[in-house]
């Protein structure tokens, strides 16, 4: 009777950690993606600013290439903090897939990142996962130590573009 009280305890247990892990996974995500969209919001506005500079300096006949190229190099900078954060959310997702005991992926998604049981979207591609158990999972060699090409940085596996250099990785 005791050894069946044990493993309720330990079942109650591994479900509050895993709750705990969970919601601060999900308010982390949150937060990140709350700053995704103030990020968009601002790249939107810059992007119709450009395009009014640029009629406006059609209709006087006097284009300034500068003033649009820097422009436009904001833009760029913002979809780069946009990227940033997004690696930000993997890095997120990934400890706490870590904290839970690495778990092991159930499937892949039509884009190739892992789907992990419990899985509602997909993490590389956003498409909801209808069932993540369609592949079965397979016995796998320990993951190797994967390295940005270009500053040699620890990549987190999943990341798209390296934390420390922001380099894609391929």
């Amino acid at each position: 009777m005791a050894d069946f009280f044990d493993k309720v305890k330990q079942g109650i247990s591994r479900g509050v950690t895993t709750a705990s892990v969970k919601s601060k996974e999900m308010l982390e995500v949150t937060r990140l993606k709350s700053q995704i969209d103030t990020v968009q919001i601002q790249k939107r506005g810059a992007i119709e600013e450009l395009g009014n500079i640029v009629y406006t300096m059609l209709l006087k006949e006097n284009i300034d290439e500068v003033r649009i190229k820097d422009k436009g190099t904001a833009i760029l900078k913002l979809d780069s903090q946009i990227k940033d954060i997004e690696n930000e959310i993997l890095i997120v997702q990934n400890k706490a897939r870590e904290s839970l005991g690495g778990v092991a992926p159930v499937g892949k998604c039509t884009c190739g990142a892992d789907i992990f049981e419990d899985t509602k979207f997909c993490s590389g591609c956003g498409k909801k996962v209808e069932s993540p158990q369609t592949t079965a999972p397979q016995a796998e060699a320990p993951p190797s130590k994967t390295v940005c090409t270009q500053c040699k940085a620890e990549l987190i596996a999943g990341t798209k573009f390296c934390n420390e250099c922001g380099a894609k990785v391929l």
